[in-house]
């Protein structure tokens, strides 16, 4: 603080110094004698520290109160130290018009904001009815070859409407958690359950080992990043099974969903869960939204979890959920 003070008032030092230089010069010009030249420097001197000292004083308040406004800053316009001359007004006025220009940019675009969310939300909702008319219409239809891909194009339907849903939901996610002790096993064959349509389409199979944990969580949200992961597993093997199984130790719990289809590429890895990213396998399948494991890691970060990926290019993807332990 005191270099900033330095800093502040290297003009009033350097006018010190040169009238220390000056006063001697003049006095010896009007025949004053050295102990008065002495005595009236000594006593210049002594002014200009008091004056100082009673400036640093009330420099060093106005300065911490400018940090911490800085260390404490938001939208809202905060008190600023009161002003001293007329470059802290001209100041004080600069920073409360773009205080009012942002603040009126902010405000517009939350009602931008608003607005897309409330037509999105009223979109998913209405959405829902046709897609209900379409299931029974399937449930009192005869048994033709179509069905079956009728009813596996609905399930997708269904889900992408509903990661529509999440997507609009995640900007706001904490208020919507109920965290509580869930069991592992009940959500892991929930989602097993409501991805058979997929699983027998494909004829896939589904190991599920151990998996009978405890877990803090919130079931419907850690329930959405098992169905992210599954679905990916699904979409991208065409034979053999998907493994789910656990592993733990006294501080956390793994949870590792393995399948052994396509793989991601080396070069996907480090993005796969940037939002809107597809990645090569994304361009092949030309439907994939880049969302899905974007939204996951969002969850999973909401909920104090962690997943990592491992995968090879024609051996598979290992993906796992690290849950902490909470006593």
């Amino acid at each position: 603080m005191i270099k900033d003070y330095l800093k502040c008032k290297r003009d009033i030092a350097f006018s010190m110094f040169i009238a220390v230089i000056i006063f001697p010069f003049f006095e010896n010009l009007l025949n004053i004698g050295l102990e008065d030249s002495i005595y009236s420097v000594l006593l210049y001197l002594a002014i200009m520290l008091i004056y100082l000292l009673y400036d640093f004083y009330h420099f060093t308040k106005r300065y911490q109160k400018l940090e911490d406004v800085l260390d404490n800053i938001t939208i809202d316009m905060q008190e600023l130290p009161k002003e001293k001359n007329p470059y802290d007004v001209k100041y004080s006025e600069i920073i409360k018009n773009l205080y009012e220009v942002i603040h009126d940019a902010l405000s517009q675009i939350d009602k931008k904001h608003t607005d897309a969310l409330e037509y999105y939300t009223l979109w998913i909702h209405q959405i829902k009815t046709p897609i209900a008319a379409i299931h029974l219409v399937l449930q009192n239809m005869e048994d033709i070859p179509q069905k079956a891909v009728i009813s596996q194009e609905l399930f997708k339907l269904e889900q992408y409407v509903e990661l529509a849903l999440q997507f609009v939901k995640i900007g706001n996610i904490e208020v919507d958690l109920v965290i509580n002790q869930y069991s592992l096993g009940d959500m892991i064959r929930q989602s097993v359950r409501k991805y058979s349509v997929l699983f027998i389409y494909k004829g896939l199979g589904v190991d599920v080992r151990g998996c009978d944990q405890m877990i803090t969580s919130d079931s419907k949200w850690f329930t959405f990043i098992i169905e992210q992961i599954l679905s990916n597993a699904i979409k991208y093997s065409n034979k053999g099974k998907i493994q789910i199984y656990t592993k733990e130790d006294e501080k956390e719990i793994c949870l590792t969903i393995e399948d052994f289809g396509i793989g991601i590429r080396k070069e996907d890895m480090k993005r796969i869960f940037q939002k809107g990213y597809t990645g090569f396998n994304g361009r092949m399948d030309k439907k994939a939204s880049g969302i899905g494991l974007y939204l996951a890691k969002k969850v999973a970060t909401a909920l104090n979890h962690t997943i990592t990926i491992e995968s090879e290019v024609s051996k598979g993807t290992r993906v796992r959920i690290w849950i902490k332990k909470y006593s």
